[in-house]
């Protein structure tokens, strides 16, 4: 799933919904924020929890004026290490990169980064990097390319337009403070983790905290209750067909399928790589 968090300026997120996102998104940790006045954008990654919700607090509040992002990585292509952790520098230090969602890259035998990495480093930089998104024609390309993901970009080029870009914002949600969130893997109720097991990829949905709604999950996508027996049969949304893995279309969701896997502790249906 992953969370991408965005911080507009002069505001500071909220520590609960950090560490709520850390904790459903456990793989790597990492963030950016902008400082302008210094023609700079502090980026540090760190696989401790703690460490990074602290630091990140701590930074922003001494940089506050402009743009930050905050990642939580929840793996499912490439190693998990600090460098898979986002975000990822585009060309050189001047711009940084992060990104929810799963990306249609065809990953080469042996290589262990993750589909971003690859996605920033091969595909992004030879575009021109930050440059393409001023341009329409390849905004619209990069935009297309990513459909059913979320991206966004942060940079002090002076040649940029702008000093940050999120790509299909309206897939994500701002909260009070205008804080942009890629999903709802912030809040304390969120309905998918991950149990311990030999297998990292196998994975269970929570039973919701209201007791009126056992027996539903909430859709990542639209908010949505899906009955189990739905969300078993082919983990999909019955209302806006968003793969409840990867937040992406049902027609272009390249993440799961169903099968039958054995837990710690007991048979049941759940989802595994369909490779």
């Amino acid at each position: 799933m992953c969370m991408l968090c965005v911080v507009p300026p002069n505001v500071l997120p909220s520590r609960d919904k950090l560490v709520y996102s850390a904790i459903n998104n456990p793989d790597g940790f990492g963030f950016a924020i902008v400082i302008s006045k210094e023609k700079r954008i502090l980026v540090e990654h760190t696989m401790d929890a703690d460490e990074a919700v602290n630091r990140f607090l701590e930074m922003r509040a001494k940089y506050p004026d402009d743009y930050a992002l905050w990642h939580a990585r929840y793996a499912t292509h490439g190693s998990t290490n600090v460098p898979n952790c986002h975000p990822f520098y585009v060309v050189d230090e001047q711009t940084v990169l992060a990104h929810n969602g799963v990306l249609p890259i065809d990953i080469p035998a042996g290589d262990t980064r993750s589909d971003t990495r690859i996605f920033t480093e091969d595909i992004l930089a030879k575009m021109g990097g930050v440059k393409a998104l001023d341009n329409p024609h390849m905004y619209n390309m990069i935009e297309e390319y990513t459909s059913g993901s979320k991206l966004c970009v942060l940079t002090v080029d002076p040649l940029a337009d702008y000093q940050m870009y999120l790509i299909h914002a309206d897939k994500g949600q701002e909260d009070d403070s205008k804080v942009w969130w890629s999903n709802t893997s912030c809040n304390a109720d969120y309905g998918y983790t991950r149990f311990v097991s030999s297998n990292p990829y196998d994975s269970y949905y929570n039973t919701p905290l209201d007791p009126s709604l056992a027996g539903t999950y909430q859709c990542v996508g639209c908010y949505g209750n899906i009955d189990e027996d739905r969300l078993e049969a082919n983990g999909t949304c019955p209302f806006c067909l968003t793969c409840q893995w990867c937040d992406m279309m049902s027609d272009v969701c390249m993440c799961y399928k169903p099968t039958k896997t054995i837990t710690t502790t007991k048979e049941s249906d759940a989802w595994s790589l369909p490779y």
